[in-house]
């Protein structure tokens, strides 16, 4: 997400893609990844796309032709198709983190009984590439559901990156916010390792929002609601302070991150609490969370980085 005043939010897909016609395609293969159960008629692609019927027909022809869709000869619906395996079995070569991440997500909601997401880091936004388990808003959590890098999401991709990333970051939201609070919590994450974030009403109706939105909400930027519950979110995270004493805190989520060869933020593993915990049971979530973390990163060859903002 560009930052405000760059021409990135409010602007429509087609006023922002340079190939229109390409994203038609992109949009019909989300679609049906979206809800892979499910057989769409051509009526129910170009209605769900705002697509018409004559281009609908084109598009999808030609995913069949290619072997990406698949047309039921009987009911004239139509499935992903089989070059999609290869394509995918590619991908996962080309993303070794993915496949571990999947594998550490199910291993920690089975140890922590909490929903457990991986992201990676695609231009603007984040892309959901693992899960496990369940949580109170399931439809916000699919493969390829793609989320703002903006505050207060993010964090950890940021927290160690240089001035000009984190002033970036900082900037994507619909009004400027105050820089200080935002660098106090970039400093809260890598004091911790990890990111601690209040669980609050506006937190849990921007859930809800993403939720409900359609199957890729930023197609056509941000709807003005969830611009508005960013707003409220931008210093989500507990700061150290915060987190003393022997009482309860909302916790919204947990995240960590997984470094790259350079030292980079390669992916996040995230936990979703949505309860309160104590500070000893955020501790420990956090400390396991960058126990999965690290033999992720070993694995692909990554290293923490060797200087901090």
């Amino acid at each position: 997400m560009a930052a405000v005043g760059e021409g990135a939010i409010g602007t429509t897909a087609s006023e922002a893609s340079p190939s229109p016609p390409t994203d038609r395609v992109v949009g019909v293969l989300e679609l049906l990844a979206s809800r892979p159960a499910q057989a769409f008629s051509l009526s129910d692609i170009a209605r769900a796309l705002g697509m018409s019927k004559a281009t609908c027909h084109a598009v999808t022809a030609s995913l069949a032709g290619a072997d990406y869709l698949i047309r039921n000869p009987v009911d004239k619906t139509f499935t992903l198709g089989p070059a999609l395996v290869a394509a995918g079995r590619a991908a996962e070569r080309a993303f070794p983190a993915v496949h571990l991440a999947q594998a550490e997500a199910a291993t920690l909601t089975d140890e922590l009984g909490l929903q457990t997401t991986a992201a990676i880091r695609s231009e603007d936004h984040l892309v959901i590439v693992a899960y496990a388990g369940t949580g109170p808003d399931d439809g916000a959590v699919r493969i390829g559901r793609r989320i703002p890098l903006a505050p207060p999401f993010g964090g950890v991709f940021v927290a160690w990156s240089d001035r000009a990333v984190i002033d970036e970051w900082a900037r994507r939201t619909e009004h400027h916010a105050p820089r200080e609070p935002l660098l106090d919590s970039l400093a809260a994450i890598r004091t911790r390792g990890y990111s601690v974030e209040r669980l609050t009403p506006a937190g849990v109706r921007l859930r809800h929002a993403l939720a409900e939105l359609s199957d890729d909400p930023l197609a056509e930027g941000l709807q003005p609601m969830v611009m508005a519950l960013l707003a409220e979110l931008r210093q989500a995270e507990y700061l150290p302070g915060d987190l003393e004493g022997d009482g309860r805190h909302p916790v919204s989520a947990m995240s960590a991150p997984v470094f790259d060869a350079e030292g980079r933020t390669q992916m996040n593993l995230s936990v979703q609490p949505q309860r309160e915990m104590t500070v000893r049971e955020i501790e420990r979530t956090g400390r396991r969370l960058l126990r999965s973390c690290a033999r992720i990163m070993h694995a692909v060859g990554g290293k923490p980085p060797a200087t901090r903002p």
